[in-house]
């Protein structure tokens, strides 16, 4: 979950309703399903693959892997490819590992095609959504940057609630999960094939991306760097971890579906408002020192209500953790724009990034072997920890900027 570094260009462009929606679907299938409708199919393919925890976590791990490479050779692709080009390679790649991954047969064998599915849909998201960001906020104002960031990472959201309305087939039948991602597969391959409009399709390539690759100033490794980095990563290992297992604690507390839906709805519907709602806290200096603070203690306490052992708990816990869910990666964002130059933000984000990566890997694996080892309630207790130990570091990396 990151966003690409602010275009140079600031001239006053006509608002691209048509790309916008265009990016927003990206990232409803490039985060919302590859990420959330996992957690919700994930108790029916482990029904049918006879999966145990740590391995279905490590399916999810495999994604993000990829979705870490992709983001990695993003750069590299964007000295020799236009974005419009990298972006439909990009969902190219995404259709291929969707369709694998709907294809894996229920034997031994389904276990190494899911994850060489979701490695692929991984490295293709990754690439995509990086460039996406840069097509988008190329074609607006700088002015207009925020509020259209917010709009096209609500995509994700949608993808959420999407998952929630359709939880029936997907945790009942075994159609369900394989139609999941032959879903995606299919509107990869119209995000590839029918955008992003002509007008916006330059054969110049990625500037932001390309830039060359400067010397960070040594503040980098001091600890207000370290604090949002670790901050970051123990975002990735909290929110992944909750979001992975959560449709495995709810069914292993015999759950009903309308449950589950709706907290997949609330979590959807909360991560909407929390990412509206970082637009007037980022333009408060006020509030803007301790919104990342906050931001990782509603991860924190909703992750704790959430290993509750009631509906009513894991609705609660939804709706708390959903208000941080897409406020964090725009905070972490702002805050590193911040304490950087122009020239050596985009080396700098990539290395507050990679934490979140680090986490993302984290998150999937030990909380599934955390809950092989103690049961699926302990899993959100583990994303409790890794929240609280986030907000714990970002209250530390308020300090160390305040004393300066």
């Amino acid at each position: 979950m990151s966003a690409s570094p602010d275009s140079p260009q600031d001239v006053p462009k006509p608002f691209p309703v048509a790309l916008i929606l265009w990016g927003a679907a990206g990232m409803l299938l490039n985060v919302g399903i590859a990420r959330f409708t996992y957690g919700v199919m994930l108790p029916s393919l482990r029904r049918d693959l006879g999966l145990d925890l740590f391995a279905s976590g490590s399916l999810n791990a495999f994604h993000l892997a990829g979705y870490l490479i992709g983001t990695l050779l993003a750069p590299s692709l964007g000295r020799r490819l236009p974005p419009w080009r990298m972006a439909r390679a990009a969902h190219l790649i995404v259709v291929a590992g969707a369709i694998a991954c709907a294809l894996a047969p229920a034997s031994a064998l389904g276990f190494s095609v899911l994850a060489a599915g979701r490695l692929a849909t991984g490295i293709g998201a990754g690439i995509a959504i990086v460039a996406t960001f840069v097509i988008v906020f190329e074609a607006v104002s700088a002015a207009k940057r925020p509020l259209v960031s917010a709009v096209v990472w609500s995509g994700l959201n949608v993808g959420i609630v999407g998952s929630g309305l359709c939880v029936a087939p997907l945790l009942e039948t075994a159609l369900g999960w394989r139609a999941a991602f032959g879903f995606a597969a299919l509107l990869a391959l119209i995000l590839a094939v029918a955008f992003p409009p002509a007008g916006y399709r330059t054969e110049r390539g990625v500037s932001a991306l390309a830039a060359e690759q400067v010397t960070l100033p040594e503040k980098i490794i001091s600890s207000r760097w370290l604090f949002l980095g670790g901050t970051y990563l123990c975002f990735g290992v909290g929110y992944v971890a909750y979001s992975t297992f959560a449709g495995v604690r709810l069914t292993a507390i015999n759950a009903s579906a309308f449950t589950i839906g709706t907290t997949w709805t609330v979590l959807g519907l909360a991560s909407m408002i929390g990412s509206f709602a970082t637009i007037p806290v980022l333009t408060s200096e006020r509030l803007k020192r301790i919104a990342l603070i906050v931001a990782m203690s509603f991860g924190a306490f909703g992750s704790f209500v959430a290993a509750g052992g009631s509906s009513v708990a894991a609705i609660a816990g939804a709706a708390f953790i959903g208000f941080g869910l897409a406020s964090v990666p725009t905070i972490v964002s702002a805050y590193a724009r911040d304490r950087t130059d122009a020239q050596s933000y985009p080396r700098a984000f990539s290395i507050v990034t990679a934490f979140l990566g680090i986490g993302q890997l984290i998150g999937p694996t030990v909380g599934g072997a955390v809950g092989d080892w103690l049961g699926s309630g302990a899993i959100p207790l583990f994303a409790a920890a890794a929240f609280g130990t986030g907000a714990l570091l970002a209250a530390l990396d308020a300090f160390a900027l305040r004393r300066g």
